[in-house]
């Protein structure tokens, strides 16, 4: 995402936002970019003893998950769907202020809870078609039961899905509020994968100013520094998110759980020190340029100078004898020329050697 992308967008979420004025709180209205993107909704419902996945096409009938005597996931792709996002929202008694999150893709990424159902609001950040695609993700878990809500089709949660289907692990054998783990624990490890591309972006740039012979484009800087400017407003909340997730022990989230989202604390720091490392890093290779440009510059004005020092000398010989007066004897001498010759050559010699001993080329 350039810096020109992000100015613009940063314009139409002001605008967009701008379309709820006079509305009361809570009333559902999608704030984001109307999507051609059609509105898929995935249930997978699972126990100890096996697993049940399908797509529904009748969102009435998704209140019949609502029973504690399994863990269903139910992911809805288009969140442009008001009315859609509503049903799902009120058969599942989601608050109307957590609906008014959910339909805001740029909002802040952050953690509520309320009574026994939390809402955790993320960035999502994976690869798709060779370039990083950040979308937001809200998650609400309640009991016996996890809402996933996604503006467009496409997740990091496939391996998840494999592990349910397989039984692998322990996930068929936890609850809800482990799901939820394992939901935030894969949208976290993919930001390493943003930030191992972010990294060989910035390795390149500083190779570049490195290099002798390299141009730094400092476009590509500041679009750098921009997308981490940008991950960092979307992973420095999550930290808060999990943090408020941990308080939650004994409430929406049992204790045999709360150790997952304490490592799961260790690794979103993990990626703020990696992220504040490469901020540092585009920093200096900025930085960096500006040195070894003005390395190069001195370099060039000093090898001039030494030139034009050395023949500083002849050019008064030849500025003497080119004024051309009558009464200038050398000019009527017969060896004036060669004499003129040898005394610019040996005035240039004298001051090369002159700067040959104090070393001001080395």
């Amino acid at each position: 995402m350039t810096s020109t992308t992000t100015k613009r967008s940063r314009r139409r979420r002001s605008r967009l936002l701008g379309d709820k004025r006079g509305l009361p709180p809570g009333t559902p209205v999608y704030t984001g970019d109307v999507k051609d993107v059609p509105v898929e909704v995935r249930v997978l419902d699972y126990d100890t003893d096996g697993h049940r996945e399908h797509r529904e096409g009748d969102i009435q009938k998704l209140a019949e998950y609502h029973s504690d005597a399994s863990v269903t996931w139910i992911n809805l792709d288009g969140v442009h769907q008001v009315d859609q996002v509503a049903t799902i929202c009120r058969a599942f008694g989601i608050h109307p202020l957590w609906m008014e999150d959910i339909l805001n893709p740029s909002g802040r990424p952050k953690a509520e809870i309320l009574e026994d159902r939390v809402l955790v609001v993320a960035r999502m950040v994976h690869r798709s078609e060779d370039r990083l695609v950040s979308e937001q993700v809200s998650m609400v878990l309640g009991p016996g039961f996890v809402l996933t809500f996604q503006e467009r089709a496409g997740d990091v949660w496939e391996p998840l899905r494999e592990r349910i289907r397989g039984g692998n692990g322990r996930i068929r054998k936890m609850r809800a509020d482990y799901l939820l783990h394992a939901l935030l624990d894969d949208i976290v490890d993919h930001y390493f994968v943003a930030l191992e591309d972010l990294e060989s972006r910035v390795d390149g740039l500083e190779a570049n100013a490195l290099d002798p012979n390299g141009r730094v484009d400092m476009t590509a800087i500041f679009d750098v520094k921009s997308e981490l400017a940008d991950f960092r407003r979307s992973v420095w909340p999550m930290r808060e998110s999990v943090s408020s997730l941990l308080k939650a022990e004994g409430g929406p989230i049992d204790a045999s759980v709360t150790p997952y989202f304490r490592d799961l604390y260790d690794h979103v720091v993990q990626v703020m020190d990696i992220l504040e490392t490469s901020r540092e890093r585009v920093v200096g290779v900025y930085e960096l340029h500006l040195a070894v440009t003005s390395y190069r510059l001195n370099d060039i004005m000093k090898v001039l100078t030494i030139v034009s020092t050395i023949f500083i000398p002849a050019t008064f010989v030849a500025g003497v004898y080119g004024m051309n007066f009558d009464h200038m004897p050398e000019l009527h001498w017969g060896f004036g020329y060669p004499f003129a010759w040898l005394l610019m050559l040996g005035s240039a010699g004298v001051g090369g050697y002159w700067v040959y001993t104090r070393r001001w080329l080395t």
